[in-house]
């Protein structure tokens, strides 16, 4: 075991970076931008970690790892704000994502000829795989693999697989916005929105300085980094505030032309006629998604009460719920589910034709995609809200596709 004071940590990480700098250029933007800081003494940081912009080191540990070691752990704490590791976090648990998240770098350091301490995930059935989906295919949706901990960058032997549990509670994925990193970093640093752009900017300059086999893979994740993520939400107020300022009606007038004679059409409708939400309730969509989704109902019928229909369906239609538009009915905190059987789309949108009431302003529909669409667009628009272990989504024959 090495021993090193805090000043020759101090100058092993200097040299560290100027060595990364030189060896792999595609790093050597974010190796000048990103801070690095000592956080030794404090509990939640016994290795290395990052908030997706500091990187911050314990230097009693850094102390026991060799220097090709060392820089393999700053490339790995690199990767996870280069591809927005904190951020792309969402709902997601913190533990397992961190797991998913050295999954989709550990390895591809090691082909770019990176040495690792040892103790970290790999495994060739992740890769070129972005983060999400490695979370995914982790927690299996049987159970069969259990995770728990999180994982430290580190090194195994080519094509062997780290066990499924892990020991290890802590994690090197942390959030901005947890108080222990408020409480380290203090205040002076750029806001959030400087933040993304930075990132962004090294990004983009790593994606165009990588070169070699690994370039493609790295390019992916790079991919899902920069992806947008689009509110359904907000999309269908958008929409909806679209329709609504440009439903001319002759009924009521425009008063402006009144006086002169003249009876010119006006802005109609002050709401939407109808918004209908359909949840895929089938056997494959889990019970966390189907919770998700009525949550996504919940907050949006608190911000726009609209007259909404929501429906449960499977192979069929097998729940219906109607609300009024101003009728002061809150979206209940508990749904009882129904279906669970195969999955078919067709029977909303006949539902929908069937029904004796205006078109409906937009249709949203929550699924995983797994099931028979129409043949065609019905004329009115839709809104697929895709679950996170969704069909692609160009495999969604029409309509507008957006994640949950």
């Amino acid at each position: 075991m090495q021993t090193s004071s805090p000043v020759d940590v101090r100058s092993r990480l200097l040299k560290a970076r100027i060595q990364l700098s030189l060896r792999q250029p595609f790093l050597a933007s974010a190796l000048m931008r990103l801070p690095i800081k000592d956080v030794t003494g404090m509990s939640w940081c016994s290795t290395m970690a990052t908030d997706g912009y500091h990187i911050f080191f314990n230097a009693d540990w850094v102390a026991t790892i060799t220097d090709p070691e060392l820089r393999g752990v700053i490339a790995h704490e690199l990767l996870h704000v280069l591809f927005n590791h904190s951020s792309r976090c969402g709902s997601r648990h913190p533990a397992k994502w961190n797991i998913a998240c050295d999954y989709a770098i550990n390895l591809l350091l090691v082909e770019q000829g990176f040495l690792l301490p040892t103790g970290g995930l790999m495994s060739r059935e992740f890769v070129g795989l972005p983060a999400e989906e490695i979370y995914i295919r982790l927690l299996d949706s049987k159970g069969s693999r259990k995770l728990s901990g999180s994982a430290r960058g580190g090194a195994i032997a080519d094509g062997e697989d780290t066990p499924g549990v892990l020991t290890k509670t802590e994690g090197d994925i942390l959030s901005p916005d947890d108080p222990r990193v408020i409480g380290a970093v203090g205040s002076g640093d750029m806001d959030a929105e400087e933040r993304a752009n930075l990132i962004a900017t090294l990004r983009s300059d790593a994606k165009e300085k990588l070169q070699g086999n690994s370039s493609a893979w790295f390019r992916s994740e790079c991919n899902s980094a920069d992806s947008a993520k689009i509110d359904w939400r907000s999309v269908l107020r958008q929409w909806l505030f679209d329709r609504i300022r440009t439903d001319w009606s002759l009924w009521p007038p425009s008063k402006k032309h009144i006086h002169r004679g003249f009876i010119f059409p006006s802005i109609g409708v002050e709401a939407p006629g109808m918004l209908i939400f359909a949840v895929d309730t089938s056997g494959s969509m889990s019970n966390e998604e189907l919770a998700s989704i009525f949550a996504e109902i919940r907050s949006f019928r608190e911000t726009f009460p609209c007259k909404l229909t929501v429906l449960q369906a499977d192979s069929d239609v097998r729940g219906v719920a109607e609300f009024e538009a101003m009728d002061g009915y809150e979206f209940p905190q508990r749904v009882e589910v129904v279906g669970r059987g195969g999955t078919d789309f067709r029977p909303v949108f006949d539902w929908i034709q069937n029904n004796e009431f205006d078109r409906p302003s937009a249709l949203v529909y929550a699924t995983d995609g797994y099931g028979k669409f129409p043949a065609s667009d019905t004329g009115f628009p839709v809104i697929w809200l895709r679950t996170q272990a969704a069909l692609e989504e160009s495999k969604f024959p029409f309509g507008l596709v957006v994640s949950l």
